[in-house]
């Protein structure tokens, strides 16, 4: 027995152990050679491995410098550097696989996508095919496995969707995970970060907890340029190009398991947005879009924002014909026969120095027409919002204003009110329209415009009063319409020289034929062809009076007396009361303060004038021009100007407020002096309503009954 016992420890056993180490230190070398040759058999592509490196006393495995070919046999699919694995071997024989290290360096994908077809989907079916092993019946319970320090480190995506000849590169990936294991109760924590080839990064840190399937996510969106998404778009619109650069951060959390569980939140911008259309022409833009996302569940198509705002945005929006550019740019998509279920909702959606130029080219010779400092505001708006409110300003071709307030049912954009008024717009702006329809071009002449449209059903209904200052036409040349334009417009000045009309206007909008803009020339040319076959109003019936006495009264900027002609009217008023006592009146007052205190301070700075010269600045207007200039240490500066600064805006306030008291207050007694009873009453509307903007000093009589 010792003998036998000898011969096994100084014979068999070195032998074995010879075998042992030879088989060790060959094993690489083999598994090399192997993968090499037979790699296709097990993944139906060729592989190719340089090296393969077994530390046995660190316990760790490399294999160097592999790589996955496509089909056939050249190019790369897959590749990496190096793979590293450290791994406790002693935990196998328990049946649990221990790894203290994963780490990936420099892996390449190139995926490559034709229509529906990737460049792996030859490996999915391969592997499909293979003929499975039978199942072991044994119940061995859940795999136990500990995982450690798993890293990917320089990686590189490459992306080439050769249908819409778009490549995009994703470098320097990677992510890094301290810890997974079988039956981890603690949250494992993972990181990923990669650039983007035009610059930019993402970045990822998320907790995951893999028994309950449970994430919670950061997501930083650094700098992404969207030029090359441009092929994306090209199945709804028709671009040249796009370029902008995206910033984010988004916070992501759910279970894996349930898609719908999705819950994001967080805030991103898009800067410097340009969007051209295939003849290179800019048709968007916007300085700066910024979107605020609370709780959204995007499985379930249900998005809420607290802001979405546009600063600096660009619309070129083009009028050709039956079309416009935006209909042009826009591919048709066959309709769907299902319907798409979704909710949003938007807290506050705002505008912010907007830009829109504005073109329309069916006359012949193009109308440009330029929007700038455009705001639009919507408090709240929400997919089952039935009614919506906005409000809107805007400047005109540099010079008028426009201001809008709008409400809309959202489901259904034609019903709808809008109130507008529209300031200092110049008449010459219109000079094309103007000679196209009725061959006067128009020289001088401001515009103030109010106006309040109603759409219900498809019906609209409009009412707008239209004021025009220093009209002023040229010769008349052709024209579509044989219109006497320039006498009506004679005809229609007032003592001050403005023009005042009222424009009802009124449209069935289911009427294919049925277009707004040959209504609003159909008014025009009614209110026209009226005032001058009929120069002079029949005397009201009622009163047997001419209709503007039972208007109003007037005064003049800077003025309160309370003349004959005014105390006439105000005995007219009362005797209309007492001949329609059902009715309620009120003498509402309305003024353009801002013009008035233009009036008073000319006449306060007049008085000055003649106290330092003796005389009259009326007539003296180059010597008062100048006595400004000495008082303001101005070199040049204009009367109505000058004459602003030199009384002072507190002052002018108190002047013109002591004015509108005077007016009330005597309106007021010479009311009750004729009739101790009357009913008539005096108010006062806000400052800010349209109706003040450009009006002279003026109480108009308003009637109303109760229903």
């Amino acid at each position: 027995m010792r003998k036998a016992i000898k011969i096994f420890i100084w014979y068999v056993l070195p032998v074995i152990i010879m075998l042992i180490i030879i088989t060790l230190v060959s094993l690489p070398y083999v598994a090399k050679k192997y993968i090499n040759e037979h790699g296709k058999e097990y993944t139906g592509r060729k592989l190719a491995v340089d090296q393969i490196r077994i530390n046995y006393f660190t316990k760790t495995f490399r294999i160097i410098d592999f790589k996955m070919y496509e089909p056939d046999g050249q190019q790369s699919f897959i590749a990496f550097d190096t793979l590293l694995i450290k791994i406790n071997p002693i935990h196998l024989f328990s049946s649990e696989l221990d790894i203290d290290q994963i780490r990936l360096v420099k892996p390449e994908v190139n995926i490559v996508r034709h229509d529906t077809v990737y460049n792996f989907d030859d490996i999915i079916v391969f592997l499909k095919s293979k003929p499975k092993g039978e199942p072991d019946k044994k119940s061995s319970g859940p795999y136990k496995y500990v995982l450690r320090n798993i890293s990917l480190e320089r990686g590189k995506l490459s992306f080439n969707d050769k249908g819409a000849n778009y490549t995009n590169i994703m470098k320097d990936l990677g992510f890094a995970i301290p810890y997974i294991s079988y039956n981890e109760e603690e949250i494992s924590k993972v990181g990923l970060k990669f650039y983007f080839e035009n610059g930019g990064f993402f970045q990822a840190k998320a907790d995951y907890n893999l028994k309950k399937g449970v994430y919670d996510a950061d997501f930083t969106v650094n700098q992404l340029d969207i030029a090359p998404f441009l092929p994306y778009t090209r199945d709804y619109f028709r671009l040249k190009s796009m370029e902008g650069i995206v910033d984010g951060t988004f916070h992501l959390n759910g279970n894996i398991s349930k898609l719908d569980s999705i819950l994001i939140n967080g805030d991103g911008n898009v800067s410097n947005f340009t969007a051209k259309d295939l003849s290179d022409r800019k048709v968007l833009g916007a300085k700066l879009g910024h979107v605020v996302m609370k709780n959204s569940l995007p499985m379930k198509f249900s998005f809420n924002f607290d802001t979405i705002a546009l600063t600096e945005p660009y619309l070129f929006f083009e009028m050709k014909d039956s079309t416009n550019n935006f209909l042009n740019l826009m591919v048709p998509s066959p309709p769907s026969s299902e319907p798409f279920q979704y909710f949003y909702a938007i807290n506050h959606l705002k505008i912010e120095k907007g830009l829109v130029d504005f073109r329309e080219s069916s006359h012949g010779e193009p109308f440009n027409y330029n929007l700038d400092q455009i705001s639009f505001a919507i408090d709240s708006i929400s997919s089952t919002s039935k009614w919506i409110k906005a409000y809107s300003a805007a400047r005109l071709n540099k010079r008028g204003k426009l201001k809008v307030e709008m409400g809309i049912d959202p489901s259904n954009p034609f019903e709808l009110k809008v109130d507008y008024v529209l300031t200092n717009f110049q008449l010459s702006d219109l000079n094309l329209y103007s000679k196209y329809y009725v061959g006067f071009p128009i020289l001088l002449g401001n515009m103030y415009y109010q106006g309040k449209t109603v759409i219900k059903a498809r019906q609209i209904t409009s009412e707008n009063k239209l004021i025009i200052r220093n009209a002023k036409l040229g010769k008349k040349s052709g024209g579509l319409m044989n219109l006497p334009l320039k006498l009506a417009v004679y005809l229609l000045k007032d003592i001050n020289g403005d023009i005042i009309l009222d424009l009802p206007l009124t449209g069935d909008l289911k009427d294919p034929k049925t277009n707004i803009s040959h209504l609003v020339w159909q008014v025009l040319k009614n209110v026209v062809v009226k005032v001058v076959a009929s120069p002079f109003r029949a005397l009201s019936r009622l009163m047997g009076v001419d209709p503007a006495e039972v208007k109003g009264l007037e005064f003049d900027y800077a003025d309160t007396t309370l003349t004959d002609r005014h105390l006439k009217r105000i005995k007219l008023f009362t005797e209309l009361e007492k001949k329609k006592p059902d009715m309620k009146i009120e003498l509402t007052y309305f003024n353009d303060i801002e013009l008035e205190k233009n009036e008073i301070a000319m006449g306060e700075a007049g008085k000055l004038f003649k106290a330092s010269t003796g005389s009259d600045y009326t007539r003296e207007k180059a010597q008062f021009t100048t006595f400004l200039a000495q008082k303001l240490k101005s070199d040049t500066i204009s009367p109505v100007s000058g004459s602003l600064l030199l009384i002072g805006n507190h002052k002018l306030d108190s002047i013109q407020n002591s004015y509108a008291q005077k007016r009330i207050h005597k309106i007021e007694a010479a009311l009750h002096s004729i009739d101790s009873t009357t009913r008539i009453k005096m108010a006062t509307p806000n400052k800010e309503v349209p109706e003040n903007v450009g009006s002279r000093p003026v109480f108009e009589l308003k009637f109303s009954v109760d229903e």
